[in-house]
């Protein structure tokens, strides 16, 4: 079976039971990504075939997209204007820090680099 013909086969039985996972912490994400780390546990030949890597990054970027579209059109509009800081304490504690800590990571990792 096809790359693309087991990624359809996942969406369609993922669309059969989503609304019962909607209640548990099984997401949309985790479901996607163990099936493709069974697959490939199952079929290790999927990556040796002659389709190479670009047809792996395009099932991905498939995925992908349908995953932020559809979290996109759940987004609950009312919740997100009374949060309208919320924006501007991200950007500026937020990546402040992982700037921060990002250069700590690689002060220690790379141990010739200087500031």
């Amino acid at each position: 079976m096809s790359l693309v013909a087991i990624f359809v086969a996942l969406v369609f039985f993922h669309s059969l039971v989503s609304a019962r996972l909607e209640r548990t912490v099984v997401t949309a994400p985790i479901v996607f990504t163990a099936a493709g780390m069974l697959a490939f546990a199952a079929r290790p030949e999927l990556w040796d075939r002659q389709i190479g890597h670009g047809a792996f990054l395009r099932v991905a970027e498939i995925g992908l997209v349908l995953l932020l579209f559809t979290d996109a059109s759940r987004t609950d509009l009312r919740m997100l204007r009374d949060i309208r800081n919320l924006q501007a304490r991200l950007l500026s504690i937020g990546m402040s820090l992982t700037i921060l800590l990002g250069v700590v990571a690689a002060l220690l990792v790379f141990r010739n680099l200087t500031v």
